[in-house]
């Protein structure tokens, strides 16, 4: 693992989290939200920064003062969504925009609002993708197809012009030949926060890493 994250070093990749929305389903600010021993965009966050990535972008909205707050002492960039209420790709636009392709060799693309994704689930992705001849690298977990999702720098102008209601995700899977799809053990790939079953979900999940004798080790639960 130490080999792995040592390489992952010399192969810059920049990190786009997309935290603009308003929550609306949950009454708004749901990032904020505290799950664990910090909020939900905190761990999201946390979480990239232990791969390493070498970039982090933050696309923000709504909540943009309050999310910048939080990550005040933490090594991030902000790009601001001026229209939140926008389609997801319009953030992923914004995040892009900040972000020369030459310099780097790879992007991923993470919701802010799947905070349990795995540092080593990540560096799996990356490393796989570039030591492939492919240009998407999705996480499978149980069947289901989950994020981040990591490209290739070549997929940069493809997915600055893509425009869909559906975020991205017509793109990715509009070319088959071009995906990796990566089968990972990390239900967090697939754990989003859309509801209050969902936050009390990730709530049982978190518990569960930290205490995988007392609430069963399965993933799944």
């Amino acid at each position: 693992m130490d080999e792995e994250r040592q390489s992952l070093n010399l192969r810059p990749v920049t990190a786009i989290v997309l935290a603009a929305g308003q929550g609306s389903r949950m009454g708004g600010g749901k990032l904020l939200l505290p799950l664990g021993d910090a909020t939900v965009i905190e761990q999201t966050i946390q979480s990239l920064l232990s791969v390493p990535v070498s970039d982090l972008v933050v696309v923000i909205g709504v909540y943009g003062i309050a999310i910048e707050q939080q990550l005040r002492e933490l090594p991030v960039r902000f790009a601001v969504n001026s229209t939140p209420s926008s389609d997801m790709s319009e953030s992923i636009r914004c995040g892009l925009r900040t972000v020369n392709p030459n310099d780097i060799e790879a992007f991923l693309i993470l919701p802010a609002d799947i905070p349990l994704t795995l540092p080593e689930t990540v560096r799996t992705l990356i490393a796989s993708l570039l030591d492939s001849d492919k240009s998407i690298a999705v996480p499978v977990f149980r069947k289901r197809r989950g994020h981040p999702v990591v490209f290739r720098s070549n997929f940069y102008e493809p997915v600055l012009n893509f425009h869909s209601p559906q975020g991205i995700r017509p793109l990715v899977y509009s070319d088959p030949s071009q995906v990796l799809l990566i089968e990972v053990e990390d239900e967090g790939v697939i754990s989003d926060l859309d509801s209050w079953d969902d936050y009390r979900r990730l709530l049982k999940l978190w518990l569960r890493r930290r205490n995988p004798a007392q609430l069963g080790g399965d993933e799944a639960g």
